[in-house]
């Protein structure tokens, strides 16, 4: 499969017969890439984890003819847009558009997805993290990092082939915990790090994790790469 890396948290995942997009974020436009022209013949599926603004970006709503979409519960559409949508909770399972969706709880907003495409294994974390911040209270600290492992638990033992996962550098030396966890307790036969706000240099920095070869090291936006 083909996966692309748009901006931020958003992903195109290309399979035999699907195209997934997931938390597409444009940045009003200015790092628009995607044209289902280029996608002829294969069903285009967007997933938005959550409604923040760096996940949800109403641009994908313009592909409505092209595209369905899996939306976290959290999101509110125009009462207007007639595009086929699924809509998601945390902790349950859907069929499709011939794919099978188990959605976790995300501990800051929406959901976390893990999704199988034609019998390949693909997770996507959205805001789901281990947010240790520094500044904050021992006490907030440990309700986060519960949070994040009693999730990833629920998946423990698996293995995906791609997995999108957030290293927050805003989170100082802590930036790299939700990944070891997840690496730990599940695993990836490629892992694209994300929710990096343009600080490429995370990639390489995971790199030097016992995991590291199986970090993709991402240099810039709208690049591909085959896995």
């Amino acid at each position: 499969m083909k996966v692309t890396y748009f901006n931020h948290s958003g992903f195109l995942v290309e399979t035999e017969n699907k195209v997934l997009v997931f938390d597409y974020y444009s940045q009003g436009k200015l790092f628009d890439f995607f044209d289902p022209k280029s996608y002829k013949g294969k069903d285009i599926i967007f997933f938005v984890s959550h409604n923040h603004s760096d996940h949800f970006d109403t641009r994908v709503l313009d592909w409505t003819d092209e595209a369905s979409y899996v939306i976290s519960h959290d999101v509110t559409l125009d009462t207007a847009f007639c595009g086929e949508v699924l809509y998601v909770k945390p902790h349950e399972t859907y069929q499709f558009q011939g794919l099978t969706i188990e959605t976790l709880l995300s501990n800051d907003e929406g959901v976390a997805f893990a999704v199988l495409v034609d019998g390949k294994a693909i997770y996507h974390g959205g805001d789901l993290n281990w947010w240790h911040w520094n500044g904050e209270s021992q006490e907030f600290n440990n309700e986060i990092a519960k949070s994040y492992q009693d999730e990833i638990l629920r998946i423990k033992g698996r293995k995906f082939q791609v997995a999108f996962i957030p290293a927050d550098l805003r989170l100082q030396d802590k930036y790299y915990w939700a990944t070891d966890y997840f690496m730990q307790e599940v695993d990836a036969d490629a892992v694209f790090p994300m929710h990096f706000w343009g600080k490429f240099e995370v990639c390489r920095m995971l790199k030097e994790k016992p995991y590291g070869d199986k970090i993709i090291q991402i240099s810039k936006e709208n690049e591909t790469f085959t896995i």
